[in-house]
C-alpha cells in the first residue's frame, strides 16, 4: 500500500454515513452534514498530505504511522510517533517542531443550567494555526490528554505546555515575531 493512500485512509473522513443520508429523503440534512462537517476536515487532510509531500515525507509519515511503536491515544483519534501528531477526527498532522502550545481545555455542557456533560480536549496551537482542539474525548480520558502533553513536550521543549496567563503571554509574543 502506497504511503499517501495510508495516511489518507487514517485521517480522512468516512463518507458512507454522510452519503445514505444524502440519498434518503432527508437529503438536505445529508447534504448539509456533508458540507459542513466533513468537507473541511477532508480538505484539510489533503492539505496536510500536500505538504508532507512538498517536503519529501510522505513515506517517512506513513511508515511511522503503521509502526507499532506509535503511540495512540482517545480511542486512536491521536497518534503520537517519533516525529509527527495524527490527528484522525480533524485532518491535521503536526511535527513536534511545529507545535508552540499545548494544553487541556474542559468544558461543561449544561441544559437549563444543570451540568449534564464533562468533555476534555486536546488543544495544540502553531505558528499557523491558533489554538484549536485537535481531539476531544469524556472526562475519564484526562490521563490520556495528560500523557499525551507530557509525550509532545519530551520531543519538544520549547513548546508552551498548560493553559496560564504567562502561557497566553508567551504565545501571543511568539506570534507578533
Amino acid at each position: 500500500m502506497n504511503s499517501k493512500k495510508i495516511i489518507s485512509n487514517f485521517i480522512n473522513p468516512k463518507f458512507i454515513p454522510v452519503i445514505i443520508f444524502t440519498i434518503l429523503p432527508p437529503w438536505i440534512f445529508g447534504l448539509m452534514v456533508l458540507l459542513c462537517g466533513s468537507l473541511p476536515t477532508y480538505l484539510r487532510a489533503k492539505k496536510s498530505i500536500a505538504k508532507l509531500e512538498s517536503r519529501g515525507e510522505l513515506d517517512k509519515a506513513a511508515a511511522e504511522l503503521t509502526s507499532p511503536n506509535s503511540k495512540r491515544y482517545m480511542n486512536g483519534k491521536l497518534v503520537l510517533t517519533d516525529n509527527y501528531v495524527f490527528c484522525k477526527n480533524n485532518g491535521y498532522i503536526f511535527t513536534y517542531d511545529e507545535i508552540l502550545w499545548a494544553y487541556k481545555h474542559q468544558e461543561t455542557t449544561t441544559f437549563l443550567f444543570i451540568p449534564i456533560q464533562v468533555v476534555s480536549s486536546l488543544y495544540i496551537a502553531t505558528k499557523n494555526k491558533k489554538p484549536g482542539m485537535v481531539v476531544s474525548m469524556g472526562k475519564d480520558k484526562l490521563d490520556e490528554i495528560k500523557n499525551s502533553i507530557i509525550e509532545i513536550y519530551s520531543h519538544n521543549n520549547n513548546c508552551l505546555i498548560g493553559y496560564t496567563n504567562d502561557a497566553i503571554a508567551k504565545y501571543n509574543a511568539i506570534k507578533k515575531k
